[in-house]
């Protein structure tokens, strides 16, 4: 039996709700997700007053601007994050290894895992992205696919860099920098295009060049970027996973 057999909607079913009861028994990872989907809608209802607070308090106009790539990736960063730690504490405390005897096999759940987190990510996009910038659906489904592709990055590097759920936590500090990446694409050359190899730097490209008129070959570069990185992240995932 292949690794696709898990696309069986039985089976789907059966694997996301055991995930689901893990994450409502663990309070830091629903709220985690919780606050993911809050912040957008904070942002889009405070906006004039948080516009106001900075210009006054920190002389910087149109801070909102610059906030909406923070609160449009934090969602699938912790999204990432808790799917991530899952598969961590699967590794840890030995499921993973159990699975390599069952006829879907660790391959099968690292991908049902992969598929439910783009899918929950892509729709946890949309829905800020429905606050956010209301008047740009030109940008929506890239933008979301995008993200989406940022929130498995998250995922992988968890499992792919950390050797336990402790260290896993440790790292989650440096990940959840990765929110201030798109930021970098608001610099003027040559610190932009040395950005340009880090994935997130693509989104805020989308984001902050195109308004509502998407530049095919950014999207196509935005692409081949985050792929590439996953690419290297499954690799060496999988031989950390044995």
């Amino acid at each position: 039996m292949s690794a696709f057999s898990v696309m069986q909607p039985n089976r789907l079913w059966m694997l996301f709700r055991a995930d689901a009861i893990s994450v409502t028994r663990e309070p830091v990872l629903f709220v985690n997700l919780f606050i993911g989907l809050t912040l957008p809608v904070l942002l889009a209802l405070f906006r004039n007053e948080i516009d106001a607070y900075a210009e006054n308090a920190l002389g910087i106009e149109g801070f909102s601007a610059y906030a909406v790539s923070f609160a449009l990736i934090i969602p699938g960063i912790l999204i990432g994050w808790v799917t991530g730690m899952l598969l961590l504490e699967d590794r840890d405390d030995g499921p993973l290894l159990a699975l390599e005897v069952t006829p879907l096999g660790k391959g099968g759940f690292i991908l049902y895992r992969t598929l439910i987190l783009v899918l929950i990510a892509f729709a946890a996009t949309l829905f800020s992205l429905h606050f956010l910038l209301p008047e740009q659906t030109g940008l929506y489904i890239p933008l979301a696919l995008l993200i989406s592709l940022e929130s498995v990055l998250i995922s992988f590097a968890l499992v792919a860099l950390a050797s336990n759920k402790v260290e896993g936590m440790a790292l989650s500090k440096v990940l959840n920098m990765l929110a201030l990446a798109p930021l970098l694409a608001l610099f003027d050359a040559p610190l932009r295009y040395i950005s340009a190899i880090v994935p997130g730097f693509w989104i805020g490209e989308v984001l902050y060049q195109a308004n509502t008129q998407l530049s095919l070959p950014v999207f196509l570069m935005a692409l081949a970027v985050h792929l590439g990185a996953l690419f290297i992240l499954y690799r060496v995932l999988t031989r950390r996973l044995g």
